[in-house]
């Protein structure tokens, strides 16, 4: 079973993006705080990423649809299906 929340590290040994890619992403704006990866003990603190809105951001959900979805799972909702979701990327990594 995949962890819902990876390091810097553990996101780029599951992806195909090194640690320097993804702080670019970061940086640039394409993985989005508070969507994408969190810093819970503050702006000086470790970047978390959320692997489900990795994903979706990986399989390409339009924008607006990847947005409601990743707002609806932090609210209790359901209708994303992560495990299918990483087992289609697992399969495309392969």
């Amino acid at each position: 079973m995949r962890r819902e929340y990876l390091s810097v590290e553990q996101l780029a040994a599951i992806t195909p993006w090194s640690e320097e890619a993804i702080r670019r992403m970061v940086s640039r704006g394409v993985l989005q705080k508070g969507v994408h990866y969190f810093q819970p003990l503050g702006r000086r603190s470790h970047l978390v990423f959320k692997w489900s809105a990795v994903v979706q951001l990986i399989e390409g959900a339009p924008e607006a649809e990847h947005l409601a979805a990743a707002r609806n799972a932090d609210a209790g909702g359901g209708g994303f299906d992560v495990e299918g979701a990483a087992a289609d990327l697992y399969r495309l990594l392969d």
